[in-house]
């Protein structure tokens, strides 16, 4: 409840204070609740030189939360209702080896979890669930539908640029503006119109596995430390550019665009009104999400035992590190690992996340 809030009352037009609820109030609201099973083995052998670890579960989640657009003429922020159920099934393994019994000592480990995440009931009225609101476009770039993977982009599907008036003309309608230069949509229905039944399933956020490595050597005087993070088979949205805009920089691929027939099939013309809806949620702005990024590197040198004892100290250790040092992807944004924004259908869409920053550090540590 927000007060404060003048309001004009009564014939006489007199202001008075008042108060405006900020949030509808949801009476059905229940706790989400989450139910889980697992099936595991660990295997120690060899006096702990090799360690494997597997992890089979299924969580089934009811009443999931969320804050469900509803229509403006409200007045007030959505309410957290409880929009869906969702199955999640995962296999974890994990393995390590460590050899410590000669000059040259190391150990290496890995750990890879594989997850298969399906809705399997919605809520009150059993609506799919939209989310993931694109600015450019005016709408919804991720849907929440029974069978489908949580927050699944949701949208057109892109057939090259049209070159010339006769392709605009022997396709289906798209809009009255439609010109050479613009970005032919499929007609999935066959209806010969382009439109909101047109739509339909062009990717999903969550990859199909992540992994990790750690190792490290020792030989002598010399550390190395390494370790490795990344995730296959996600897609994520790139919404880094307001094509709604006339006054914001466009990204590079601009510079390719269409200019003449076989002049480009991929970037559009360059027009501010953009009367063929060329930004609209469609498989043009859906990238593979994968990467595999060097989180962790560390060298180092400690001082051998006979300085040492000449220096009257027990350790003395110069090393350099740097975190997320390279990171391999063929994603075109900043940073493919780009996380949420606190809401658990807001997945995999990226509006412009500052990048992790590369660090590198130097020091030396000494021990008395």
């Amino acid at each position: 409840m927000l007060t404060g809030q003048n309001y004009v009352f009564s014939n006489d037009q007199i202001i008075t204070n008042g108060s405006v609820a900020l949030t509808s109030a949801n009476p059905d609201l229940k706790w989400e609740t989450s139910t889980q099973t697992n099936v595991g083995a660990e295997v120690e052998l060899f006096d702990g030189m090799i360690n494997f670890e597997a992890d089979y579960y299924i969580k089934n989640t009811t009443d999931m939360l969320y804050a469900a657009p509803i229509p403006l003429v409200a007045g007030t922020a959505p309410p957290f209702q409880n929009v869906a159920n969702a199955e999640n099934k995962g296999l974890e393994l994990a393995a390590s080896y460590r050899n410590t019994k000669k000059v040259f000592k190391y150990s290496v480990g890995g750990n890879i979890a594989f997850v298969k995440s399906l809705i399997t009931g919605l809520g009150r009225g059993g609506e799919p669930v939209l989310s993931g609101n694109i600015q450019s476009a005016n709408a919804f770039a991720a849907k929440t539908d029974v069978g489908q993977p949580l927050a699944s982009f949701f949208g057109f599907v892109t057939d090259g640029i049209f070159q010339t008036p006769a392709e605009v003309e022997a396709h289906a309608f798209q809009a009255l503006g439609t010109a050479p230069g613009d970005i032919r949509f499929k007609d999935l229905n066959g209806d010969g119109t382009i439109d909101l039944n047109d739509r339909t399933y062009i990717g999903n956020p969550t990859p199909d596995f992540s992994y990790g490595m750690n190792s490290s050597f020792e030989y002598k005087s010399l550390e190395l430390n390494v370790n490795l993070q990344g995730v296959y088979g996600n897609e994520i949205y790139n919404n880094t550019t307001r094509y709604d805009f006339g006054y914001v920089n466009r990204p590079s691929s601009a510079l390719n665009r269409w200019t003449g027939p076989a002049t480009s099939n991929s970037e559009p013309r360059v027009n501010l009104n953009d009367p063929n809806q060329n930004a609209r949620v469609s498989d043009r702005f859906i990238e593979d999400g994968s990467y595999l990024r060097i989180k962790n590197l560390s060298l180092g040198y400690n001082l051998s035992d006979k300085y040492l004892k000449k220096l009257k100290m027990q350790k003395v250790k110069l090393y350099v590190s740097s975190t997320n040092l390279l990171t391999f992807t063929k994603y075109s944004g900043l940073d493919p690992e780009i996380g949420t924004i606190g809401n658990n259908l807001e997945i995999g869409i990226d509006r412009g996340f500052y990048p992790q920053a590369r660090t590198f550090t130097t020091g030396l540590s000494l021990t008395f």
